[in-house]
């Protein structure tokens, strides 16, 4: 049982690494095509494999960043949320796991709906918030407050 549970970590933390490496080099080099785009010119060339975008107007490249972002959203929530099924086994903590993912995605599309409404400021500190809400989302850090607090309600009910 012992090495099976540490396979499973095992598998986890590479999944999660390899997910969140996917991520950060995706949105990295498509912010580079974009600014190639936006100003003519980047100290960084634009890769290969996002020339493509180079094709499309800025407007469709701006507004497909949203799209990219909502596919590593539900990529990120799978991948959690088959961890936390896995590791507490718990519907109850997968449920309130659930309703967590989906508050982060709710107040993020508000903060961003009203930046870009109201403010029309994305410097603003809404937009960094909404921002930081979907770090969080597309991040390991919800499956580990949920499996952790999983661990946690399993001790205290052993103790009383």
């Amino acid at each position: 049982m012992l090495k099976n549970k540490t396979f499973l970590i095992i598998v986890f933390v590479a999944a999660f690494g390899l997910l969140g490496y996917y991520r950060e080099y995706f949105f990295g080099n498509y912010n580079n095509a974009m600014y190639f785009m936006y100003n003519g010119d980047t100290t960084v060339p634009v890769r290969p494999d996002f020339q493509m975008f180079l094709n499309l107007s800025y407007k469709a490249v701006y507004y497909l960043k949203y799209v990219f972002t909502i596919i590593f959203f539900a990529a990120f929530f799978t991948l959690s949320y088959f961890s936390v099924k896995v590791f507490t086994g718990n519907k109850k903590i997968l449920k309130w796991f659930t309703y967590s993912y989906l508050l982060l995605l709710l107040l993020s599309a508000v903060l961003m709906l009203w930046t870009y409404f109201f403010r029309t400021n994305f410097e603003s500190s809404e937009y960094s918030f909404s921002r930081w809400l979907m770090s969080i989302a597309e991040s390991p850090l919800p499956a580990l407050f949920f499996i952790a607090t999983s661990k946690l309600n399993d001790e205290l009910k052993i103790k009383n």
